[in-house]
């Protein structure tokens, strides 16, 4: 059982007897030595694993786009992901505007057809082996971003590429040492070269024996002033992550943990809540999809709890209605859409999650028995 507590979960605003009231230093020591920049960018190769958050794995990030003629060069010739076999028949002829999936390492883009452009409110992190094949691919392939720019952050390489959407993404070079987002057992498949299963030229287009771009480190999301500190303890609460708020480029900024911490504070992957007075777009429906726990039991725990919260909300967009345990059990995940105040119940951040337990077919890893 990787849940630390049966009920924690702070809610002022539907008092119950007996709810713990969590410290938001409880299990920080690790993590709030660091500044968001080394939780998402340092090299340190990690030898010792000092936590474990709830929060398994950042599987995909689901975005809208008009059409794929510009996602297709920019995540597969440009970012260098891979092809997902199950839905690259969306790409044949005469097949429907659908769903395509950009696989990198874990995780996953899912890119639908959308009449209008989502837009993540900030950046997403990437991990690289070497920048080197991006740096080339830059020469051929430039025109397939809206623009770019080679830089440093605290002696650090990044390279920034705009999608024609204005989704921002910062690519690094990482050691990958340890990272549990990029082990090999849990990559995503990908249509390989000498794959036989389609057409010679959708082969010859996509096919490759590995995903360049290694996986989703971070996704960095700007939010309100006043809100980090909250967000930090919505997560900590509800699902019993680890979380963390720091202070970067003078803004709090809340961290909240994907996989293992190391004794450096850096997790395998983050969830970031920067803070912004900059005005910020109204929430366009994007989302995020990951794993809770690493048993039947935990997942079910995090329902229980969002439950209580009151935050369970299903998208008419997809099939799945999980409203209960029935029918998170049914389709072995939950959804939920606001991120709110603890104690006044107030929507502060509104971001489509996919909960997802680790019994759920799409699953990466190895399934465990549950308790």
């Amino acid at each position: 059982m990787l849940f630390r507590t049966c009920f924690h979960l702070l809610v002022v605003w539907k008092t119950i007897e007996g709810f713990h009231v969590p410290s938001l230093s409880v299990k920080r020591s690790a993590f709030a030595a660091s500044t968001a920049e080394n939780m998402a960018s340092s090299t340190s190769v990690r030898t010792i694993v000092v936590d474990q958050s709830t929060l398994t794995l950042l599987e995909h990030i689901n975005i809208n786009v008009p059409s794929h003629e510009y996602a297709l060069p920019f995540y597969y010739d440009l970012l260098g992901c891979g092809m997902d076999p199950r839905k690259a028949s969306n790409l044949l002829p005469n097949a429907p505007k659908k769903t395509i999936w950009a696989n990198c390492g874990a995780s996953q883009f899912h890119l639908p057809y959308g009449s209008v452009a989502q837009r993540i409110p900030g950046h997403i992190g990437l991990l690289y082996n070497s920048l080197d094949g991006l740096k080339e691919r830059l020469k051929t392939h430039g025109k397939d971003c809206k623009e770019y720019k080679i830089g440093s952050d605290n002696g650090r390489e990044f390279i920034r590429l705009v999608d024609h959407y204005d989704n921002v993404f910062y690519c690094r070079q990482d050691s990958l040492a340890n990272r549990r987002a990029v082990e090999e057992q849990w990559i995503q498949p990908i249509i390989s070269s000498a794959n036989t299963d389609f057409p010679a030229d959708l082969v010859q287009r996509f096919g490759r024996d590995r995903s360049e771009c290694r996986g989703i480190d971070y996704v960095e999301f700007l939010c309100p002033v006043g809100t980090a500190e909250r967000i930090a303890l919505f997560y900590e609460s509800v699902f019993d992550a680890t979380t963390s708020v720091v202070e970067s480029r003078d803004n709090p900024v809340a961290v909240v943990a994907l996989g293992n911490i190391d004794e450096h504070g850096r997790a395998d992957q983050s969830l970031l809540f920067r803070e912004t007075s900059e005005p910020l777009p109204p929430y366009d429906g994007h989302h995020v999809a990951m794993y809770v726990g690493e048993s039947v039991a935990d997942f079910e725990r995090a329902l229980t709890n969002a439950i209580t919260a009151g935050i369970v909300w299903v998208n008419p967009r997809f099939s799945d209605q999980a409203h209960d345990l029935a029918g998170a059990r049914k389709w072995k995940q939950f959804r939920f859409k606001n991120i709110i105040d603890m104690e006044t119940g107030e929507t502060i951040f509104e971001l489509e999650h996919e909960m997802r337990s680790i019994d759920h077919e799409a699953w990466p890893g190895t399934r465990l028995a549950d308790e």
